[in-house]
């Protein structure tokens, strides 16, 4: 499993990354409370209004990026390493690749959750301390941030174990957190163009369409970035629970199985390129044919927008993919 030399390669190699994400993580917590409570002095000082000293987690913080130190540290872990071309010092060294990878995963695993829990240990004494009127969402935000930040970085991981290169690790990562919505959202919308219907009137009650598509919407990665999952049932968590794990071993399996010879490459996996050139020029002409028809509500600017699409799509697609990163 992880190997202690292993893990001393990797603290040597990226000591500054990993020490720094321990701070942040660790403070960002307790340096939210500090803040609300520095502004609730402040308005005691001013005496020209009422002031109230609420601990609200709903509320824009510091916490609400505590994911960014675990995608940095994916992006070190494996993306950098193939930039560089030192991957293929370290799958030269005498251990497995399942070695390799475990070590690199559980070591940025163990920095993101030991970090938050020990920023919820002080935020939680603070409170004691300071002792204010009110305390919303603390326990529910601060479990929901560590499930989100650990949910972030085994995402990015798995884009580093399929892709050549930092670039493309992050590019794969930032598409996979959108693609449930590219999914169901690009066709749906089409078709209501084509057919010249709303889906909601489909459903028997506006109710029940918003109930669905709420129900979707934590389908998307990308959306717990934002904080709108505390107000809704705490059982939401679950999915970002299941999609870490999901990603997890969609890493685990790729770094053991694809090819090293390709860094540099978009994919590691050949195999993938036609596929995904495929699908980034049909979602280019969906998205832009959408675009179009929005532009200017006719049916000329819906297909103008999906002959741009489908150019641009094939263009990014092309150079993305195909041209190889030197490394």
């Amino acid at each position: 499993m992880v190997d202690r030399g292993l893990l001393y390669r990797e603290w040597k190699q990226n000591q500054v990354v990993i020490l720094l994400s321990i701070a942040f993580l660790v403070l960002a917590n307790p340096l939210s409370i500090v803040n609300t409570y520095l502004s609730y002095q402040g308005c005691l000082a001013q005496e020209t209004q009422y002031c109230e000293f609420i601990v609200n987690f709903h509320r824009s913080n510091l916490i609400d990026i505590n994911w960014v130190p675990g995608v940095i540290l994916a992006v070190c872990f494996l993306g950098m390493e193939r930039s560089k071309g030192t991957m293929d010092f370290i799958l030269s060294l005498p251990y497995n690749r399942s070695q390799i990878f475990q070590t690199k995963f559980w070591l940025g695993g163990f920095v993101i959750v030991l970090s938050q829990l020990i920023g919820f240990l002080l935020a939680w004494l603070l409170i004691l301390v300071y002792q204010p009127e009110h305390v919303y969402y603390f326990e529910h935000s601060s479990v929901g941030v560590i499930v989100i930040s650990f949910m972030a970085y085994s995402l990015v991981m798995a884009a580093g174990a399929l892709t050549g290169n930092a670039f493309a690790q992050l590019l794969t990562a930032f598409a996979t957190a959108v693609l449930p919505y590219l999914i169901v959202a690009l066709p749906v919308g089409n078709m209501e163009v084509i057919f010249g219907v709303n889906l909601w009137e489909m459903f028997p009650s506006a109710e029940g369409y918003f109930k669905l598509t709420n129900n979707l919407y934590y389908l998307v990665p990308l959306v717990y970035v934002a904080n709108d999952w505390l107000i809704d049932s705490k059982y939401i968590l679950l999915i970002p629970a299941a999609m870490s794990i999901l990603f997890y071993f969609i890493g685990f399996i790729s770094f053991k199985k694809h090819p090293s010879e390709r860094n540099g490459s978009f994919f590691l996996w050949n195999r993938l390129d036609r596929p995904v050139q495929i699908l980034v020029i049909a979602f280019g002409i969906l998205g832009f044919g959408l675009f179009g028809y929005s532009a200017g509500q006719s049916i000329i600017g819906y297909i103008l927008g999906m002959i741009i699409g489908a150019v641009v799509g094939f263009f990014v697609s092309y150079f993305a993919i195909y041209k190889k990163t030197k490394v």
